[in-house]
C-alpha cells in the first residue's frame, strides 16, 4: 500500500517543472519597479528574475531582449591588439575600408575558414554563388543561407538574378516595392511582415504570429491563416487565386527561419571585418581565433588552415608559449605556438610560474627550468613529451632520461655523478613523438602522421596540387581531421594543405577512416558550378 502511494505521488509530478530555467541573456524592461508589474524571485546566483516565462512577460506588455555575446568580437579585438603590437601601432579596427579588393577576392572564392558566419561548406558555397564582395553582399548571403529563403522555391532564380544572369520578375506588380531590393525574392523577416500586412492585409498581430513560424501553428490554425492570407491577397491586392496560393507557398517555409535585415547586416559587419583581417593579417587573425576557442571548426582545422597559408605551427614551448596560443613573428614566416594550457595535467599556477620566470631570461636546459620553477613529476614528463623543451636537450627521450636522473637525485640543485658510465640515449622515433603529443595535447602537432609512413606515400599527389587535376584519377595520402565541414564529407589533410573529401558508398563499405589515421585515397577532384571543389574518393587504403 505504501509503495502504491509513493508511485501515485510520483506520477503526480509528471509534467511539472523540475528546475528553474533561466535564459542566459534575457533582459526584461519595465517603466517602473519590476515588482509593480511581475512577480520576481532570486536566482541561485543571487540576481532577480521574473517568475513568468518569456511568453507571459510579453503578454503583459513588458519588452524582452536577448543580449548575447559573440566570441567573434573578442577575436577581432585580440587580432587588432596583436597587429598593433607586432606590425602597426596605429592600426584601428574601425578604419577598415569597405571596398577592399583583397578581402573581396577571399569572399568570392570562399577562403573564409575562421571568418564569422562564413565557415561551413554551405556558407562558403553561398559566398561563391553570390560572388560576395562587400558588406551588403554578406548581409544578403547571411539571410539567403537560412532555411527559409533557401527552400522557398526561388533559390536558384535568386542566385542567377543577383549575379545579373537573369532578369528580375515579380509574381505580381504589388510586390515590387517590397521585394525590389532583393531581386523579387523574400529574404528578410521585414519583407514577410510587409507582405502579410500590405498584400494579404492581415493584422500586425497575425503577421507577427506568421513571422514567428508556421511550426507553432496547429493544423486548424494553419488552415484558417492560409485562407485569410489567400483571400486577403485576392480581395485587397487583386491577386489571382493561383498567385495568392503561390505567394503563400513562398512565405510558408520562410516564416520562423529567416533573419531580420538589421540582424543580418550587423552580423555581416563582423563577418566583413573578420574577412579583412584574415586577408591582410592571417597569422594574427588565426592566432586570435585559436586563442579564443568557440569557432565553427575544431582547432585542428584552424591549424591546418595556418599551415596551408605557410604559417608555422609548433607545440607548446616553455620559452615561447603563454597559457593560450602565442604568435612570434620569426623568419621566414610567423610561428604559432600552442598554449601551455593545452598540456595535460599542467597546473595553471605552473604555467604562470613558467611565464614569470622566463621574463628574467629564457630557459637554457632542463636543469635551469627545474631550478627556477617548481614542477611536479607528471608535469615535467608531459612538457617534455609534447615538445615543451625541444631544443633544450639532444632529444625528448634524452630529456626524459635526464628528468629521471633529477628525480633520483631528489632535486635539480643536487649534483649527480655518472662516473663516465652514462650511455647515450637513443632519440625517440617520429611515431613515438606524435603518439606522445596526441596523448598530452589531444592531437599531433609537430608533424602530420603521414610523415611516419612517408615511404608508402612517396608517389601520391600532394593535396595542394590536387585541384589542378580535375576529373583525373588521383591518389592522395593524408589523415582525416576532426570536426564537421558543415555539409557532406570530412576534412582530409597532409600537413601542408587540406580539402573536403566525400566517400562513394563503395569506399565507405571498405573502410572507416578514423581521425589522425594515415590513409591513401583514390579518386577524382570534382568542382561545382561556382568554383567549389572536393575530392571524391572511390577507394580507401589505411597506411600502417
Amino acid at each position: 500500500m505504501a509503495q502504491h502511494k509513493v508511485l501515485a505521488d510520483a506520477f503526480s509530478l509528471i509534467g511539472q517543472p523540475h528546475h528553474l530555467s533561466i535564459h542566459p541573456g534575457g533582459i526584461v524592461i519595465s517603466p517602473g519597479p519590476m515588482t509593480d508589474y511581475v512577480p520576481v524571485q532570486l536566482a541561485p546566483k543571487g540576481f532577480l528574475i521574473t517568475q513568468y516565462d518569456h511568453r507571459d512577460v510579453e503578454k503583459i506588455g513588458l519588452p524582452k531582449i536577448d543580449l548575447l555575446g559573440i566570441r567573434a568580437l573578442t577575436v577581432l579585438a585580440d587580432t587588432a591588439e596583436a597587429i598593433r603590437t607586432t606590425l602597426d601601432p596605429a592600426f584601428d579596427l574601425l578604419n577598415i575600408p569597405p571596398d577592399d579588393e583583397e578581402t573581396a577576392v577571399h569572399l568570392q572564392t570562399g577562403q573564409t575558414i575562421g571568418v564569422f558566419q562564413c565557415e561551413s561548406s554551405g556558407a562558403r558555397r553561398t559566398l561563391r554563388q553570390l560572388n560576395a564582395a562587400n558588406l551588403r553582399d554578406l548581409a544578403v548571403a547571411n539571410a539567403f543561407f537560412k532555411p527559409g529563403p533557401a527552400t522557398g522555391g526561388m533559390a536558384q532564380a535568386f542566385v542567377r538574378r543577383y549575379r545579373g544572369e537573369e532578369q528580375v520578375a515579380f509574381l505580381h506588380p504589388a510586390l515590387e516595392p517590397i521585394l525590389g531590393s532583393t531581386q523579387g525574392v523574400m529574404l528578410f523577416q521585414e519583407q514577410v511582415l510587409r507582405v502579410a500586412t500590405e498584400i494579404a492585409h492581415l493584422s500586425w498581430a497575425e503577421a507577427d504570429h506568421l513571422r514567428r513560424g508556421m511550426s507553432k501553428f496547429k493544423a486548424d490554425e494553419m488552415a484558417a491563416m492560409r485562407q485569410r492570407f489567400v483571400l486577403g491577397c485576392q480581395e485587397k491586392s487583386d491577386f489571382s487565386k493561383e498567385q495568392a496560393t503561390t505567394l503563400w507557398d513562398q512565405v510558408m517555409p520562410f516564416a520562423g527561419y529567416g533573419f531580420n535585415q538589421g540582424h543580418a547586416t550587423a552580423y555581416a559587419d563582423v563577418s566583413y571585418r573578420s574577412a579583412y583581417l584574415k586577408a591582410h593579417y592571417p597569422a594574427q587573425f588565426l592566432c586570435a581565433r585559436l586563442r579564443d576557442y568557440g569557432g565553427f571548426h575544431h582547432p585542428a582545422i584552424y591549424i591546418a588552415e595556418a599551415q596551408r597559408l605557410g604559417i608555422g605551427v609548433r607545440p607548446p614551448h616553455v620559452n615561447f608559449s603563454g597559457r593560450k596560443f602565442t604568435l612570434t613573428t620569426g623568419e621566414p614566416s610567423p610561428i604559432l605556438w600552442m598554449g601551455l594550457g593545452q598540456v595535460r595535467d599542467l597546473r595553471r599556477s605552473a604555467v604562470r610560474a613558467i611565464v614569470q620566470a622566463r621574463e628574467e631570461r629564457p630557459f637554457t636546459n632542463l636543469h635551469d627550468l627545474l631550478s627556477r620553477v617548481d614542477l611536479q613529476k607528471k608535469e615535467i614528463s608531459h612538457l617534455i613529451q609534447c615538445g615543451g623543451l625541444d631544443g633544450l636537450g639532444e632529444s625528448r627521450a634524452a630529456l626524459l632520461a635526464e628528468a629521471a636522473d633529477v628525480a633520483r637525485a631528489g632535486s635539480a640543485h643536487q649534483l649527480g655523478f655518472d662516473l663516465g658510465l652514462k650511455t647515450k640515449i637513443e632519440a625517440e622515433s617520429l611515431a613515438e613523438r606524435l603518439a606522445w603529443e596526441t596523448a598530452v595535447l589531444g592531437w599531433p602537432v609537430s608533424a602530420s602522421p603521414v610523415a611516419v609512413v612517408q615511404d608508402q606515400a612517396a608517389d601520391d599527389v600532394p593535396l595542394r596540387y590536387v585541384p589542378r587535376l580535375r576529373n583525373q584519377k588521383t591518389t592522395v595520402a593524408g589523415v582525416r581531421l576532426p570536426g564537421w565541414t558543415g555539409g557532406r564529407g570530412f576534412y582530409f589533410g597532409d600537413g601542408d594543405s587540406f580539402e573536403i573529401v566525400q566517400l562513394q558508398k563503395t569506399a565507405v563499405a571498405k573502410s572507416k577512416i578514423k581521425a589522425w589515421l594515415p590513409a591513401r585515397l583514390t579518386g577524382y577532384w570534382r568542382e561545382d558550378a561556382w568554383g567549389g571543389g572536393w575530392f571524391e574518393a572511390v577507394d580507401v587504403a589505411i597506411l600502417l
